[in-house]
């Protein structure tokens, strides 16, 4: 695209030279001579300098229509006096000065800087009044003008604007595009929406084949809820302008944030009309079918378009992640990788994402090298973190560790690897290793909730009963009201202890806060077995396990089943939750217990 920007100059020299060789079929016609590479940089800066010397001359002729001053001590004391306060933050005090300076002189300059400070500072009376007499001392002037009437349309002087945009259109009918335009920006800030509609819109119909006119009784219509008048617009506009994006991008924006579907809608009706529309237009459509978490759809409509555009970086990188959403992982490798090699501006989550893809594949060397090619930036915690859960499944569990221990920029960091260092260990029994690396980190970072709920677990895989109570209560402290942290305690208190009624106290609280938390309901049905309730306990491990077929909950579920006599669906559930999870040892314990498994 940059190529097409360059000025015709730079590619004319190779044209002629390209023509050179052609015969002459007119020898009457004599060939003109081809001009050279430095004769036509000279050329070029012949018209640089022509253009140069025309805007030296303009600013001259604008110079000898200002007034005459005498620099009085006065003025040069209120100009340097001015500036010096706007660039210490004094922009309002330094608009009154110049204000003032420019109601004496009735030089422009002085108008136009004090409008300047007043905007800045929010002074939308004494910027109107600035305005005013600039356009008085410099007639002229085009930008003070639209600046006063941009000035008083945000004031919402509708009464005043009118005449305004009469003005300018009438002196220079050329600016009518970027006027339209600005008065579409500016119609979301009228307060009275109505009274703008009525104004702006016979103005517009004056050029009823100019697109920005369109667009500008689109915005007010849709500000009054005129529907039927944005959808007339619109068709016109289809006519008009096939390949301005801009209300259509606006009116998708609007309606998105009103209702996603009709976005859609209204964007499909406009790309099946707009044929030429720009491709980010077109990516648009199905960015929106993402974000209604229409995944198939969305892949579909992000394939046809690199069918359309084959090699296209965004397009590939879409579809690949889009492939990847739906674990179609060889169609997401073959496009992540070639919107990688196409240069994909975020490199670094392609290498990751493509990690992803290895994992999924069930190829964690792979997996490693792609994690091992993220350099420093946003994704390397990240990576980093995936290669120590790698290392880990290995039984590398110390240099899983070691590759965490320096990571983190902040304290939230920080504690997330911390958190993935004692999982890593817990995953491996390694609950010595755990506790270690937590009491490392408290102690650098004492009141940290977050660790001392994870060391409070920890302490209970450890049968540590009073560590565990000690860390939950002191999370409770700085939580009071968490359902996770009470349901721990509870838990702890109803497994290692006998204070059942101060473990039903904390889960019934916990309830109050998540009555459909499969694990709090878990923790109140194996609390009410453990007391001798069965029958009460049954309800609430159903209602857990129809959640949530974790295998701790199905080993409690399939207790109280067995209590309560029904065997056949107690080894239903155990023999179910070991095929998915044969290695969690609660689960062990209760296979081997009843139904006398070695």
């Amino acid at each position: 695209m940059t190529l097409l920007k360059r000025p015709l100059t730079f590619l004319l020299p190779f044209m002629l030279a390209a023509c050179s060789n052609l015969p002459v079929r007119n020898p009457a016609v004599q060939p003109q001579p081809t001009l050279s590479a430095e004769d036509e940089m000279e050329r070029l800066r012949a018209r640089q300098d022509a253009a140069l010397e025309e805007a030296r001359a303009q600013a001259r002729a604008a110079e000898a229509n200002y007034p005459k001053l005498r620099l009085t001590p006065e003025i040069i004391f209120g100009v340097l006096a001015s500036e010096i306060s706007a660039q210490r933050g004094g922009a309002s005090a330094s608009a009154a000065t110049y204000m003032d300076l420019a109601k004496r002189t009735r030089d422009p300059r002085f108008a136009q800087r004090a409008a300047e400070f007043a905007l800045f500072s929010g002074q939308l009376p004494l910027a109107n009044d600035a305005l005013k007499l600039w356009t008085e001392t410099e007639p002229t002037s085009d930008v003070a003008r639209e600046q006063l009437l941009i000035s008083t349309l945000r004031a919402g002087k509708l009464d005043q604007a009118q005449p305004l945009i009469d003005d300018i259109l009438k002196r220079d009918p050329a600016r009518a595009p970027a006027l339209f335009v600005q008065l579409a920006r500016l119609a979301q800030l009228q307060t009275d929406k109505a009274g703008a509609y009525r104004m702006i819109r016979p103005i517009a119909e004056r050029f009823p084949d100019l697109p920005e006119a369109r667009f500008t009784v689109i915005a007010l219509a849709a500000e009054v809820n005129d529907d039927a008048e944005v959808n007339r617009q619109f068709d016109q506009l289809a006519r008009l302008a096939p390949r301005w994006d801009l209300p259509v991008a606006w009116q998708t924006d609007r309606l998105n944030r009103k209702d996603p579907r009709l976005a859609l809608a209204f964007l499909k009706t406009e790309l099946a009309r707009r044929p030429d529309a720009s491709l980010e237009l077109k990516i648009a459509y199905p960015r929106l079918l993402l974000g209604q978490k229409q995944y198939p759809e969305a892949r579909t409509a992000f394939d046809a378009l690199l069918t359309l555009n084959p090699g296209h970086p965004d397009l590939l990188y879409a579809s690949g992640l889009m492939a990847f959403q739906l674990k179609d992982m060889p169609v997401a490798r073959k496009n992540l990788q070639a919107a990688l090699d196409k240069g994909y501006p975020d490199q670094d989550f392609l290498r990751y994402t493509l990690g992803q893809v290895a994992e999924e594949d069930h190829d964690s060397e792979s997996a490693k090298k792609w994690y091992l090619t993220v350099g420093a930036g946003p994704r390397y915690l990240a990576a980093q973190a995936r290669l120590a859960v790698l290392e880990g499944e290995d039984g590398k569990i110390e240099s899983a560790l070691a590759r965490l221990e320096k990571l983190g920029s902040n304290d939230l960091e920080r504690n997330q690897v911390v958190m993935l260092q004692s999982q890593l260990a817990r995953d491996a029994k390694r609950y010595d290793l755990a506790n270690a690396v937590l009491s490392r980190a408290l102690k650098a970072r004492p009141a940290t909730p977050e660790l001392l709920f994870e060391r409070g677990l920890v302490a209970d895989l450890r049968g540590n009963a009073g560590d565990a109570e000690r860390d939950l209560r002191a999370y409770l402290k700085l939580r009071p009201d968490d359902a996770l942290g009470l349901n721990a305690l509870g838990y702890t208190l109803a497994t290692r202890t006998t204070r059942y009624a101060e473990a039903r106290s904390l889960i019934e609280k916990a309830l109050k806060s998540a009555p459909d938390n499969p694990m709090i309901l878990d923790s109140m049905g194996w609390l009410l077995f453990r007391m001798g309730k069965p029958d009460a306990a049954l309800s609430y491990l159903f209602r857990a396990y129809a959640a949530l077929e974790d295998p701790e909950i199905a080993a409690h579920y399939a207790d109280v089943l067995w209590s309560l006599g029904q065997q056949d669906k107690a080894r239903e559930v155990l023999e179910k939750s070991l095929a998915a999870s044969p290695t969690h040892e609660v689960l062990l314990e209760t296979s081997r217990r009843l139904l006398k498994k070695p």
